[in-house]
This record gives structure tokens, sequence and C-alpha cells, in this order.
């Protein structure tokens, strides 16, 4: 059989086994909060496998194995840079974010800063700016559609609807539940071919054996492994935008579809295990680099280099490993879309309406009947945030990779000071909180958008590289919120105890505490 018919095939069955983990999150979900987080609810290796799938878009298998067709070895630095980064901002706010927000009860990453800094400004700027995440989506949807005409032969504007209402059904069933048991096997069909792509490179398959010294001998002398930068490449401009690179992906962890994974862990005891676990997986699914170099020392002559790994396989795989592949690339990008499908939802379900506009208007955000509509709003918020975004990428958008970094740095940016500050500085305040968002995500506009969105030229490389730009907003964004803190009011004494009080031996272990709310003031 053809690599076509095998995609099929496997297409089948993937289809029904994402719905069949969409109806068993369904049975698990009897409240808003298991819709919106699935508090406490699974342990440290399902949510490390989880929490990898959805860091890891369609941009590993597909965007960054064709950056290394392009450029070479030095493209290593960003899937191997990347995973550290975010994975060493695990490891500084998984325990200190779960264990506060559990106690406040938070249900979004938005919500959790309007909790802890107790304002309801903040956390509607905090979902305001987060609701650029649907460009995020809307490149999930864009690599789907590509990728499925590329090994299925479907018609582009077939495959975005296939893709995106795909997602829309399972997500609409059971929320954070269903988000989590699909992407914890997506995630395992991911690293099969990672690891394939490993053994390839490291035993120079296809090229008559020589390992990695090999594929470097058969690359171009400019993209070999002793070339590092390139003043006319933007990213790897010079050392300092790669140590900025590192820096950016620190707080990457902060966004929202990523942050919420740490309320569903089962217990603060399993965040050192879940940390170790997630390290040692993302820098595995970072390896799908590695064939971008294989793919070029090996020859193939591409029309794009991002269909580098679908190529590679083709020509050096049996058809139906080859088309195993279209499963791996499609878990990517929809473990991806799961969550910010889920997280753009909640910033209308429970950041806008449950924790903003039921108090403004005087309503109890405990009541039953609160927390049912907030419920139908997430799974109504779901669907129609899928719809809009399928319907905007009918004709894939050539700013879309600008926008995508609206979503991405901005955020970044915004949220580092505030997020990180909460969990190891208890002098931060909403004031230092409020201004350390607003003139971080202003300094990214200023430095990246403006000059992408052709509204001035802007200085190189920073206009055409939103690592770096993202990496100085949220260095600043820590500065401002220090310094406008140590100026201002420090937060109640109280709410600072019980949220820095060490955790007890039920949290510890993942034993489910009611969540106390404190005073919420603008």
């Amino acid at each position: 059989m053809s690599v076509t018919t095998f995609s099929w095939i496997y297409l089948v069955f993937f289809t029904i086994l994402m719905l069949w983990l969409g109806y068993v999150g369904m049975r698990k979900t009897h409240t808003g909060e298991d819709y919106a987080v699935a508090r406490g609810s699974y342990p440290w290796w399902v949510m490390a496998l989880a929490y990898v799938a959805t860091t890891a878009s369609g941009s590993t298998f597909m965007g960054i194995p064709g950056m290394a067709y392009s450029m070479g070895f030095k493209a290593l630095y960003y899937p191997m840079i990347y995973p550290i980064g975010i994975y060493f901002g695990s490891m500084m706010l998984a325990r200190r974010t779960k264990k506060m927000g559990d106690r406040l009860g938070s249900m979004s990453i938005p919500d959790y800063l309007g909790d802890y800094y107790q304002s309801n400004l903040i956390r509607v700027l905090a979902a305001l700016i987060s609701v650029f995440l649907i460009y995020y989506i809307m490149a999930q949807l864009v690599a789907a559609g590509q990728m499925f005409a590329v090994m299925l032969g479907l018609n582009y504007q077939i495959a975005i609807w296939v893709a995106g209402l795909l997602v829309v059904l399972y997500m609409t069933m059971g929320g954070s539940h269903s988000d989590i048991l699909t992407d914890a096997v997506q995630g395992l069909f991911m690293l099969f071919i990672a690891l394939l792509v490993i053994v390839f490179f490291f035993t120079g398959f296809g090229l008559g054996g020589g390992g990695a010294a090999a594929v470097n001998a058969k690359l171009p002398e400019a993209m070999q492994w002793n070339v590092h930068t390139d003043p006319k490449n933007a990213t790897f401009y010079a050392w300092w935008t790669i140590v900025l690179l590192f820096i950016a992906h620190i707080p990457f962890t902060t966004l929202p579809h990523l942050g919420n994974k740490f309320f569903a862990l089962r217990g603060t005891g399993s965040t050192k295990t879940f940390n170790l676990a997630t390290n040692v997986l993302g820098l595995t699914m970072g390896a799908m680099v590695f064939a971008g170099l294989l793919g070029k020392a090996y020859g193939l002559e591409l029309k794009a280099a991002d269909q580098v790994v679908p190529q590679l396989l083709v020509a050096l795989t049996p058809p139906w490993i080859a088309a195993f592949l279209s499963i791996a690339i499609l878990s990517a990008i929809v473990s991806t879309t799961d969550g910010l499908f889920m997280s753009v939802s909640q910033i209308f379900a429970n950041d806008l309406y449950r924790k903003t506009w039921v108090p403004l208007t005087g309503g109890d955000i405990n009541s039953p009947e609160v927390n049912r509509r907030a419920l139908m709003i997430g799974r109504i918020g779901i669907i129609i945030v899928g719809i809009a975004a399928i319907l905007m990428v009918r004709k894939p958008p050539a700013l879309l990779s600008i926008l995508l970094w609206v979503g991405i740095g901005g955020i970044v940016s915004a949220f580092a000071g505030p997020m990180f500050l909460a969990a190891f500085w208890s002098r931060a305040n909403r004031v230092g909180a409020l201004w350390g968002m607003i003139v971080s995500f202003a300094f990214y506009f200023w430095i990246h958008l403006g000059p992408q969105f052709k509204l001035y030229a802007g200085i190189f490389p920073w206009n055409k590289n939103p690592f770096a730009s993202a990496g100085v907003g949220a260095i600043i964004s820590l500065v401002v919120t220090v310094l406008v803190s140590l100026a201002t009011q420090p937060m109640p004494k109280e709410h600072i105890q019980k949220l820095w009080a060490p955790p007890s031996s039920d949290e510890t272990i993942g034993n489910r505490t009611a969540a106390s709310h404190g005073t919420i003031s603008v």
C-alpha cells in the first residue's frame, strides 16, 4: 500500500481514539473547575507527556527541521535552547504556582494573576492580552492544512475544517480532561518519530554510516558545525541574540495554555519528577531538528524547506512508517491547538464572566447557577473560537507569523515579571505588576511589532528577531515590577502569609482541599 493509503488508515484510527478519549474526559467533567483545569487529577507522568506535547507544536516537526535544512548546524541552537529555557522556567514556577493557584482556586493564568494581586484590572488586562493566542491557533490550523494536503492529498480548505472540528468536538465534550488525556497519548506518537530520527542521525542512516560526522561532511562549509553565528541572520546574528533566545523562553511557561497544566498535577510533591521528565522529553522532541540536517546531507531537493521531515521519511523508510509521521505531526498540531482552545474559551467563561462580570453585578461566583453558566460559556466558547480561527485561515494570511508573535512574544514579555515575582518575591504588588505588564508589552510592540507592521523601519536585528525582543521585554517586565512595587504599598500581610505558607501534607500528596479566595479589588 502507498503512503497515502496508510495515512488514511492511521487517520481513521487516530480520530476514533481521540473521540473516545474526549468521551472519557466528558465522564470526568462534573463542574466548571473540572472543565477548566481538572485540578489535581493526574500523576506526574501523564502531565509530563501532556505538557511536552502541548509545548512541541507543528513547528517542532516541520518548521525547525526546515530551519536546519536551510541554515545547517547553527539552527541546533534553537531546538536545543528552547526546551532548556522552557523547562528551566517550569522548574522555577511549577510547584509555587500550583500551590498558590490551588489555594486561590484559580482557573487560568490571567485568573491566577488577578487572584494573587487581588486586582480585577490585572485579571482583565491579562485576559485581553491572552486573546491574541487565537493567532497561535491559526498557525496550527494552517500547519494542519498543509500537512493533510501533502500526506493525505486533501484540499487545503477541507483539511483545515477536518483538523479544526476534530479538536472542537473532543474539547467541547471534556474540556481540560480531554485536553490532558489526548495530549498524553499524542505525546507518545510524537516521541516515537523523534526517537527514530535520533537513531537515523547518529548512525548516518542513508549515508552509508559514519554518524553525525558523516552528516557534517556532506553539508556545505557555511552550514557545518564549526559555524555558530551569521551577521545576516536575525535569529543567529551574534552570541548575544542566542543568549536572548534562551532568556525569551524561560517565561514561555507563563503562556496560559502551558501554565494552567500545573493546576492539574496531583500534589505539589510531584512537581520535581514532573520537571525532570519534561526536561528529558522536551530535549528528545527538539531532536527532530536532526531530520533537517540529515535531509540536507542526503541531498533532498525541496521546494519548501519545512517539508524535509515527510520527504526524508518517505525516502528512507517503508510506507507504513512514513505514513505514521502524518499522525505524529497531527499530534503535535492538535496537542497545542486543544490547549489553546481551552485557554481562550476560559478567558470568556471564567476571567471575564465568572470572576469579573458576576462580582460587578452583585452575584455569587460560587453559586451553582453561575458555575453552570460558566461551564456552558466555556463549551460554546470553544466552538466559536474554533470556527472563527478556521474562517480566518481559509486563505493562509501573509502576516500570520507576525500575528503569531503578538500572541507569544507579547504575552511572554507582559507576564514574566508578575508571574516570577509572585513566586519568588513577596514584596511584589498589584501596582508593580500592572505597570510591569503595560511597559513590557509596549516595549515589545515598539521594538518588534511596529517594524513588522511596517509602521517604521526599526533596528536590525530587533525588527526581525522576536526572540531577542521578547527576551529584553521579559527583563523589562521584571525590573519595572520590582521598582514600582518598592515605591508603592505592599500586598496585605495576611494574604501573603496564606499563599506563602509551606504546603501541607494534603497539598503535597494531592488530597483535594477547598479553595478560598482573598478580597478582590480594582
